[in-house]
C-alpha cells in the first residue's frame, strides 16, 4: 500500500474515533446529569432499582470508552506524523 492511501485510511480511522469519542462523551455528559435525579432509594421497586443500576454500569462504560478511544486517536496521530 502506498503512503498516500495508508494516509488516506489513517486519516479516515482518526476520524471515526474523533466522531465517537465526541457522541460518547455528549451521551456521558446527559447521563452524569440525569443521575442525580434518580437517587436511588432503597425503598424503590425492583424494576427501577434494576434500570437505575443498568445507568450507572453504562456510566462506566462510557469512561471506559471514552479512555478507549482517546488512546485510538493518539495512536492514528501517531502514526500520521510518522508517514
Amino acid at each position: 500500500m502506498d503512503k498516500k492511501t495508508l494516509q488516506e485510511k489513517y486519516r479516515h480511522m482518526l476520524e471515526w474515533h474523533q466522531y465517537r469519542l465526541e457522541q460518547n462523551q455528549e451521551s456521558l455528559d446527559r447521563l452524569t446529569e440525569l443521575l442525580p435525579k434518580l437517587d436511588h432509594e432503597p425503598g424503590e421497586d425492583a424494576v427501577y432499582r434494576a434500570d437505575y443500576e443498568e445507568l450507572l454500569s453504562l456510566k462506566l462504560i462510557y469512561e471506559t470508552s471514552l479512555r478507549n478511544f482517546e488512546g485510538k486517536i493518539a495512536k492514528y496521530e501517531q502514526l500520521l506524523s510518522e508517514l
